[in-house]
């Protein structure tokens, strides 16, 4: 199996209100990816091509990978510098130790993916091969197939086969109850995930503001009805964003909630600490300083990187009257 450390908070980001330490969590609580196991992975999964390929697209940035060829069931990506500089700081913000904080080798990934049924289930084989680079990929491990292979599984399992922005209302519901007019009440509890990773080495200098597509984890009942789906859009937006800096200073996102869309179409306002995260648990200042003036001009913080499918806690903002059930 490959090697992962679990934990319940990502322990890198800071929360605002610190009696929620905990609002926000890594996808299937995996907090640290890392190498382990063959350089070929082979496996069934219980979810569609073209949902597994939508998750297998998410999940590569968390192995430190970058799309180089999409040729529809077939998917090739490479080892991407920046990623791999901002995830293997994480890491060693997390306690892994070594040199690559839990990192291997540069190298491509080979990625096909087949429609196939299995015990009466319809699905798909997803085969995953990493091979090495030929220079840079010289030192380090080249088992990233499972890491990725895992990711991937998780992201299709927590992340719905829906289309947010297309299909708002979320998935459809068996058996969702009657339909009637219900009152939501102020501060309901609910979840909602990260649809795409953040990366804020590709995020433009005037990214505040920028609208995130989120989607809600579970269904929201009232009285046995329900009113908001699984699936079902949500939206925050980057509260505040700065780049890298000079004398080791790391970027930073904050993110903020506004809304989740309920059965009725109906946008409700939604309300939780604002996230925070930075590429680095503490910035590299002093280190810069000691290099001197020169060195510290030259030495650049670390970007930071956050997994589609982390989830937040949130919560419905005032009382609202929602017609749910079919």
């Amino acid at each position: 199996m490959g090697r992962i450390m679990f934990s319940l908070c990502i322990l890198s980001f800071t929360l605002v209100s610190p009696g929620h330490l905990c609002a926000q969590t890594p996808p299937c609580g995996i907090n640290v990816v890392r190498t382990g196991g063959p350089n070929v992975d082979e496996r069934f999964l219980p979810s569609p091509p073209d949902h597994v390929k939508f998750s297998l697209l998410r999940a590569f940035p968390a192995v430190t990978a970058k799309v180089d060829k999409d040729q529809g069931p077939h998917v090739e990506a490479k080892t991407d510098e920046d990623l791999y500089q901002s995830e293997e700081r994480r890491n060693k913000d997390e306690g892994v130790h070594g040199s690559d904080g839990g990192l291997g080798a540069a190298g491509t990934f080979k990625v096909d993916i087949q429609p196939k049924t299995q015990d009466g289930v319809d699905g798909t084989l997803l085969h995953i091969e990493f091979h090495k680079n030929a220079i840079k990929g010289h030192f380090g491990s080249d088992g990233y197939a499972q890491p990725l292979a895992e990711e991937t599984a998780c992201l299709a399992k927590v992340l719905s086969a829906n289309d947010p922005v297309a299909s708002p209302l979320g998935l459809e519901v068996k058996d969702a109850g009657p339909a009637r007019s219900l009152a939501l009440a102020d501060a309901t509890p609910l979840k909602v995930l990260l649809r795409d990773p953040l990366f804020s080495k590709t995020l433009g200098k005037n990214s505040t503001g920028q609208t995130l597509v989120l989607e809600v984890a579970a269904d929201v009942m009232v009285d046995g009805t329900v009113v908001i789906r699984r699936g079902a859009l949500a939206t925050g937006h980057l509260a505040d964003f700065e780049k890298t800096k000079s004398f080791g200073r790391h970027a930073e996102i904050e993110i903020a909630f506004d809304s989740v869309t309920a059965v009725d179409g109906q946008k409700i306002p939604i309300s939780g600490d604002t996230a925070k995260a930075q590429g680095g648990r503490k910035n590299d200042t002093m280190k810069a300083w000691e290099s001197g003036p020169l060195g510290g001009l030259l030495t650049k913080g670390v970007d930071v990187f956050i997994r589609a499918g982390t989830s937040y806690d949130v919560a419905v903002s005032g009382q609202h009257t929602v017609k749910g059930g079919s």
